[in-house]
């Protein structure tokens, strides 16, 4: 990853979430909205989760002194692939709350946008962990039945400050993110 230029890991990156959301669509009109409200809770949440932890991992390839001392190992005439190798093996082995964890430890972040970052995935989580909430948002077919649904109302509750949480990591916070975002993740 880090021997490749960034516009070219964020392209795959960027059609990875296009497939993501298409095949939300696709499976939403294919299946009549059965279990749309379920699909939809995890695209707001588990699969954005993904993403972002997609985004750091192609940013920490250029904000990260280990990263850059493999890629300068690499470039040297005797160089050799191992630093490189050790350094990816290292941050694909990690998940993707691990990864949103580093960024918020090792960056300037606000220990206000990490709260909402883990403290509404951690309720994302329990909402999936309860088998009643799980079979209502599974159940659901229309917006009346979304309506009148508590599990979705509380899925709608913790999605907006992760979202919020997940904007300032990467456009508010940290100074080098933002650039980062800005110059490649957005346009």
């Amino acid at each position: 990853m880090c021997a490749f230029p960034l516009s070219a890991q964020l392209n795959d990156l960027t059609r990875y979430w296009r497939t993501v959301t298409v095949d939300f669509v696709y499976k939403q009109r294919a299946e009549n909205d059965k279990k749309w409200a379920l699909r939809n809770a995890k695209l707001r949440m588990s699969r954005k989760l993904v993403f972002a932890a997609g985004l750091l991992h192609c940013f920490f390839c250029h904000l990260d002194t280990a990263a850059n001392h493999a890629r300068e190992e690499l470039n040297r005439p005797e160089g050799d692939v191992s630093a490189l190798t050790d350094y990816l093996e290292h941050q694909l082995s990690l998940t993707p709350l691990e990864l949103v964890a580093q960024a918020c430890l090792e960056r300037k972040v606000m220990p206000a946008t990490a709260r909402g970052i883990f403290d509404n995935y951690d309720r994302f989580l329990a909402i999936l962990d309860d088998k009643t909430k799980r079979d209502e948002l599974e159940r659901a077919k229309s917006h009346e039945d979304l309506r009148n649904s508590e599990a979705w109302k509380e899925v709608r509750d913790v999605s907006r400050p992760f979202h919020e949480g997940l904007v300032a990591l990467f456009l508010n916070d940290d100074e080098d993110l933002k650039t980062l975002t800005m110059k490649y993740g957005v346009f």
